[in-house]
């Protein structure tokens, strides 16, 4: 049979006494003492326990990261084969689009249906005359099919920003002073 001491006097008692038979105190204190002690064991078993849970939570999470690894490579060398749908800007290619001849088909701007502009290459520039000296323009390059120009029409100078449409072979010219457009049309 197990013995238990009083907490306040120290009397021997037998396991299960609630109350001490010497001062009168309360016995539930030792049973408490008790219980923490056996609380320490099981948290001790729980830890222990979960030494191996937490191994697993670090393998299973070094899978999905060994896993997300490989999913982004592949990922990447797939979109790796993808081609743009827009091809970089290249000054070359973008006044290469404008050399030639051009004429205004309305015959507004230059007074004439049948005057001829020249667009001829001056390293990073275009340079625009036409045979009666009417129009001269120096334009350069900013993006895929817009241009700036500094023009030179009838005399009066302006600044102009352009939008070449392939389709149509169609220059037009803006002006953001006056909020006006006009175009010229490439001769084939």
């Amino acid at each position: 049979m197990m013995s238990i001491y009083c907490p306040n006097c120290g009397a021997i008692h037998t396991k299960g006494t609630k109350f001490c038979t010497n001062c009168g105190a309360s016995m539930q204190v030792i049973s408490s003492e008790n219980d923490v002690k056996k609380n320490d064991e099981v948290n001790l078993v729980e830890e222990s326990l979960n030494q191996q849970n937490k191994g697993k939570r670090l393998l299973i999470a070094l899978l999905v990261m060994v896993v997300l690894t490989i999913v982004f490579f592949i990922g990447k060398s797939f979109f790796k084969d993808v081609v743009p749908t827009e091809k970089p800007f290249s000054v070359e290619e973008q006044l290469g689009k404008l050399e030639g001849k051009w004429y205004d088909p309305t015959g507004v701007v230059l007074g004439d249906k049948d005057v001829i502009i020249d667009f001829n290459r001056n390293e990073d520039v275009l340079i625009a005359k036409d045979e009666k000296g009417l129009f001269e323009a120096k334009i350069t390059p900013f993006g895929a099919n817009n241009y700036q120009a500094i023009t030179k029409l009838q005399g009066v100078e302006g600044d102009f920003e352009l939008h070449f449409y392939e389709e149509e072979n169609k220059l037009v010219f803006f002006s953001t002073l006056t909020k006006s457009s006009w175009y010229l049309i490439k001769k084939n």
